[in-house]
């Protein structure tokens, strides 16, 4: 179910120029607990809730008053955003932030800022009580709702030709997760590295779900060796929404942080259409390398003009590698356009933007100069430097989107041992094994947005 399902429409709103007497006189008419605040042309600014009202008839010295000492206007007194979501977001992401961030209820916003609707705790709840069971549901009946939300944000991972190589087992407190043989790739990926990668990002995705509901992450990787199909064993702590034990400063940053990677799932796509030519600055580069380097996996940027020529040498050789290997060639076809939960949709490759046309459908072709590219590599090349490279790359994607970037991987240069060695040696000149080459620029904002690739059911990745 998607929020533009249960969304209150028409939203009631106020203005940051409004006096707070009136804001307060429309809440109450109402009947609501919070409102929006838009500009004139309808774009959300903020939200104005009760209990900024009623913090608001106390005065403080560092804010305008009105008569009596209250503070005059609405946006006196009103919160900044701390979450929003779109149309299109799912309503497990939705459930999360209501039940997570603390607000009391959530702007619906469309592609342009401009807001469409709200949903409240109390939409989902009437939703839920006039809902009758569905297949899925019944299917999932083993698990308790905030396990399946966990799963679902989990799912929402990006894999490797969107072939989704994961299965999860659920105990309890402990989650585990298993790479899933039948999806390796075995003409581009005969390693499993790729699988790996994006497992990896599926087990960063759970942490993200984890801590949307307020839950510690205690994860222990390969548990059982770098042989076995059992990848990492997650103890989920108890839930604590109030955050107790930290400052309130830190807990806010918490709530901030969470809701913002929640709103990041729900938002991310892999969107192959050509980027502007807007350069995305090296600072900003920089900092996305920083965020997204973790132990075991660095992330660096390429911005040297020797070293950016070179690289874009590798991408066109490794390119036309691919199209004349009939094997890997007709893998890549095999997962596009399916039609079913996996693989890459067709909507993702159509349209004259697309950067591939009638080259490899899946790795866009060459480099261009603003294109901004970040390298993932590892100090050693085995089992766990692939799983935590997809923590790695999960978590790159995710700040990317945040900050409105688009993101797109090109793993086909890592997948040729004559690429990915002059990669190594000729552009990174360093010790470290790359891992995964991405793209990093910026989508036309006046572009439609793709939807989400579709997602196995719960059901085909859960094991009992």
């Amino acid at each position: 179910m998607h929020v533009a399902e249960l969304m209150t429409i028409p939203p009631v709103t106020t203005r940051g120029d409004v006096a707070v007497t009136e804001a307060l006189r429309v809440l109450v008419e109402h009947g609501i607990t919070a409102l929006p605040v838009v500009d004139d042309a309808g774009r959300l600014e903020g939200l104005l809730s009760e209990a900024d009202v009623i913090r608001g008839r106390v005065p403080h010295t560092d804010r305008p008053t009105g008569a009596g000492g209250a503070p005059a206007l609405v946006a006196d007194v009103m919160e900044p955003l701390r979450a929003s979501v779109g149309p299109e977001t799912d309503l497990a992401t939705a459930v999360d932030l209501l039940t997570s961030v603390s607000v009391p209820i959530l702007p619906v916003v469309d592609p342009d800022g401009l807001l469409v609707g709200v949903v409240s705790r109390s939409d989902v709840v009437r939703s839920l009580s006039t809902a009758q069971p569905t297949a899925q549901s019944t299917e999932h009946a083993g698990l308790a709702p905030h396990e399946r939300r966990l799963l679902e944000t989990a799912c929402r991972a990006p894999s490797v030709h969107n072939t989704q190589p994961w299965l999860w087992r659920v105990d309890g407190p402990f989650v585990e997760l298993y790479a899933d043989p039948s999806r390796l790739l075995p003409a581009s990926d005969p390693d499993g590295r790729n699988m790996l990668i994006s497992c990896g990002a599926a087990l960063h995705h759970l942490q993200v779900a984890a801590r949307g509901q307020g839950r510690t992450c205690t994860v222990t990787r390969l548990p059982e060796g770098p042989r076995s199909t059992l990848l990492a064993r997650v103890v989920l702590g108890a839930a604590d929404p109030e955050g107790q034990g930290r400052s309130e400063e830190a807990h806010r940053r918490d709530l901030e942080d969470s809701a913002r990677d929640l709103e990041a799932v729900a938002a991310r796509v892999t969107d192959r259409r050509r980027f502007t030519s807007w350069p995305v600055p090296e600072q900003r580069l920089d900092h996305l390398a920083s965020l997204a380097s973790r132990q075991g996996c660095t992330v660096a940027a390429v911005t040297d003009p020797h070293q950016r020529h070179r690289l874009e040498e590798l991408v066109e050789e490794a390119r036309a590698g691919l199209a004349g290997d009939p094997a890997r060639w007709g893998e890549q076809r095999a997962w596009t356009g399916r039609g079913g939960a996996d693989g890459v949709p067709e909507e993702a490759l159509e349209g004259p933007a697309t950067r591939f046309d009638d080259e490899p459908v899946l790795d866009p072709g060459g480099i261009e100069r603003a294109d901004g590219v970040l390298v993932l590599a590892t100090p050693a090349d085995e089992p766990l430097d692939h799983l935590v490279t997809g923590e790695a790359l999960s978590r790159l994607w995710l700040s990317a989107t945040s900050e409105l970037l688009s993101l797109v991987p090109l793993s086909h240069v890592v997948e040729a041992p004559q690429t990915r060695h002059a990669l190594r040696h000729e552009v990174l000149a360093t010790s470290l094994h790359p891992q995964l080459l991405v793209r990093v620029g910026w989508q036309e904002t006046s572009r439609d947005p793709l939807p989400p690739s579709p997602r196995r059911a719960l059901g085909d990745v859960l094991l009992r």
